[in-house]
Order: structure tokens, then C-alpha cells, then sequence
């Protein structure tokens, strides 16, 4: 066997075999861990799509076994999780009101959960939550007394876990609002995102622990490439993040037509 079929021929069955060690640690999860697990995978699900009603029923399912387990930090973060999906969403809709609300909420359940475990996790997403509460409140004092808040917790989120791709996508996103004088910058978003993705190629987390925001991270570096008039790369970043949501309609409909007729 010429050695190029032989690597192909073992890459399939190393992802066969991957597959299968998945779906069986699917299959021994029990009690909270399996109702995060399902939590996870329904909001990247419908977050793919955009689906705000699928959203909302993931956040029910949620709250109904929060009933039970009221103080069970992985399920207050996926709660948390789901109402950071619909702010973007109602965002995207001009809907501030309707964003505000499930930020604030998200915030203080991310607080809640905190209490409990204060994960990298937890911390680097409630950093995210309180920047879109700063971007969303249209008060710009806001950001002087949330905006170190924020950085607290990023700062020790990355202290916990420093090669966690997704406390390194938050920092970036941080980056894109924060001006260039006070640390920030597309440039220094760039870096962060490029950062992220690199550790989502080796990261390896056990299911029920959080796994999303590759595609995220492809998103957001392509804004950043696009401010920073690299239209090709942010061409070549699009179509990345489409290759994980085929259906994503903000990748398909505005940002890719963003690039059309942009300086290069």
C-alpha cells in the first residue's frame, strides 16, 4: 500500500473511532450531565441557524431541570449560554430591549455559577456577557464601570486556563471594542482570534464541558481582517466558519456581500 492511501486509510478509522468513543461517552452520561450534554449540542444547533424559538426551547428544557438541581453550575452555564445566543440574536433584530434583558439575566446567573465553580469557562463568559451589555446599553459611562469588571474576570479566566480557545475568542471580541490607546484594537483582535483558533486544533474537551465557538472564532477574525483591509483573508475566514455552519445566514447574507466591492 503506497504510504499516502495508508494515512488516508488510518484517518478514517482514527474518525471512526472517534465517532464511536463519542457517542458512547454520550451514552454513559447520567442525571445533570446528560441534560447539559443535550443542552449544549440543541443552542450550537440553533444558534447555527439563528432559530430564536429553538433557542428559547433549549432555555426551557434547561429551566425545567434547574428546577431539580437549582444550584448545578455546568447547567446554570448552559443557561446562561443559551441567553447570550438570543442576545446576539435580538441584537441583530435591533431589538435592545428584548437583548438587555436576557444579558442582564445571563450575568447573573454567570454569577451564580461562579459562586459554585469559578471555571475559566464561567468567567470567560461572563466577561463576554457584560461586554455586550456595555455595547448594547448605549450609555458610554457604562463602559467605565463594567468595562474593568470585564477584564477582571477575562484576566482570571486566563490565569486558569491559558490556552482555552474560548476565553481567547472573548478576548478578542474584547479587543474589536476597546480602543487601540487603552489596549485593544482589530489588530490585537486578529491576534487574539488567530490565538484562539490555534488552540481549538488541540483542544479535546470531554463531553459535557463546553466545545463551542470555532466557528465563532472564524466570524469574528474575519471582521477583524475585514476592518484591517485584508479582504481575501476575511474571504478565506467566512468561508471557514460556513464550512462548520453551512446554514449560518449572517455568514451568507451580510458579512460575505460585506466584501464585495471592498478595498483590497
Amino acid at each position: 500500500m503506497r504510504r499516502s492511501s495508508m494515512i488516508a486509510t488510518l484517518g478514517v478509522i482514527a474518525t471512526g473511532i472517534a465517532i464511536t468513543t463519542s457517542a458512547q461517552a454520550q451514552d454513559q452520561l447520567t442525571g445533570t450531565a446528560k441534560w447539559a450534554d443535550s443542552a449544549s449540542r440543541e443552542i450550537e444547533a440553533a444558534n447555527a441557524v439563528g432559530d430564536l424559538g429553538r433557542l428559547t426551547n433549549a432555555a426551557a428544557m434547561i429551566d425545567r431541570v434547574l428546577t431539580v438541581t437549582p444550584n448545578d453550575p455546568l447547567l446554570l452555564y448552559y443557561r446562561s449560554l443559551a441567553l447570550y445566543r438570543m442576545a446576539s440574536i435580538y441584537t441583530g433584530q435591533k431589538k435592545r430591549d428584548e437583548a438587555k434583558r436576557a444579558l442582564e439575566e445571563a450575568d447573573l446567573l454567570l454569577e451564580q455559577a461562579i459562586s459554585k465553580s469559578p471555571t475559566a469557562e464561567a468567567l470567560a463568559l461572563r466577561s463576554g456577557v457584560i461586554g455586550l451589555i456595555i455595547g448594547s446599553s448605549g450609555n458610554p459611562m457604562s463602559g467605565m464601570t463594567l468595562g474593568p469588571k470585564a477584564s477582571g474576570l477575562l484576566d482570571r479566566a486566563k490565569e486558569l486556563e491559558p490556552k482555552n480557545p474560548r476565553v481567547w475568542l472573548v478576548s478578542g471580541m474584547s479587543a474589536m471594542f476597546t480602543p487601540k490607546m487603552f489596549g485593544g484594537g482589530t489588530d490585537k483582535a486578529e491576534q487574539d482570534f488567530r490565538k484562539a483558533l490555534t488552540y481549538f486544533e488541540t483542544a479535546q474537551p470531554v463531553t459535557p464541558a463546553p466545545s463551542w465557538g470555532r466557528a465563532d472564532a472564524y466570524i469574528w477574525l474575519g471582521q477583524a481582517l475585514h476592518k484591517n483591509d485584508k479582504i481575501d483573508e476575511a474571504r478565506v475566514a467566512y468561508q471557514k466558519a460556513l464550512e462548520l455552519q453551512p446554514n449560518n445566514g449572517w455568514v451568507q447574507n451580510v458579512l460575505l456581500p460585506s466584501l464585495d466591492g471592498a478595498k483590497k
